[in-house]
């Protein structure tokens, strides 16, 4: 059975504080006279269901055209189910708390309980849970395994604290070069609410070979047992 993760792309979609808003501009329509329905969009790659590439906030980081395929498809994901407030971040002892599953794993998809409000735009995009540095740190120095995280709000890091900090979190996921390691895929405003408590055999996160950019939207499906 195949369970959809990704949210439809809208114009009115919930978006990170002070991004632009997508925009559909009908090309051509069957009911004015036209041959065919066509249609121009105005998309920003950071709204809606997708990942950052390295290339997003490191400047020698892969683009998502350069991202091997097989970097999209994960057969041990591992979802950690939080139930998070206003503000609040994850912290290392929620991850070190889960014990050995967490070190097999290869994505982290984090529940923090708000995708329960993405249709009440005022409280998904203010202050949203997200991940603390030096969670992300722990992930990307003691978590070999892991190719990717996923979360199910607007951004892997605060909409608050992320600009006064010069947006680490993303930067300690993203930039190989800083720990020498491997980089993070980044995975953002996933829908979670059907796979809780669900046995997951693998996820597949396909994106749109963008050349030379620093993300795309993405379908991401799980297949569960």
């Amino acid at each position: 059975m195949l369970i959809e993760m990704s949210y439809p792309i809208s114009p009115d979609s919930p978006i990170f504080p002070g991004l632009p808003a997508d925009e559909f501009f009908p090309h051509t329509r069957m009911k004015n006279g036209d041959p065919s329905n066509t249609t121009m969009v105005r998309h920003f790659i950071h709204n809606g269901t997708h990942v950052d590439s390295p290339f997003h906030f490191y400047d020698k980081g892969q683009t998502i055209d350069q991202v091997a395929i097989d970097s999209f498809m994960f057969s041990n994901p591992l979802v950690i189910d939080l139930n998070l407030l206003k503000g609040e971040l994850i912290t290392i002892n929620n991850l070190r708390n889960i014990g050995d599953p967490i070190h097999n794993s290869d994505i982290l998809l984090f529940s923090t309980g708000y995708y329960k409000y993405r249709q009440n735009k005022s409280k998904y995009t203010d202050d949203f849970p997200s991940l603390s540095k030096e969670a992300a740190e722990y992930i990307r120095c003691e978590l070999g395994y892991v190719k990717a995280v996923a979360i199910d709000t607007l951004s892997i890091e605060s909409s608050v604290k992320g600009p006064l900090n010069n947006f680490i979190v993303h930067k300690t996921l993203l930039d190989g070069n800083m720990f020498n390691a491997r980089p993070l895929l980044i995975f953002e405003d996933v829908n979670l609410a059907e796979i809780i408590n669900k046995s997951i055999n693998r996820i597949f996160a396909f994106p749109i070979r963008f050349v030379g950019l620093d993300g795309s939207p993405v379908s991401i499906v799980a297949e569960v047992l």
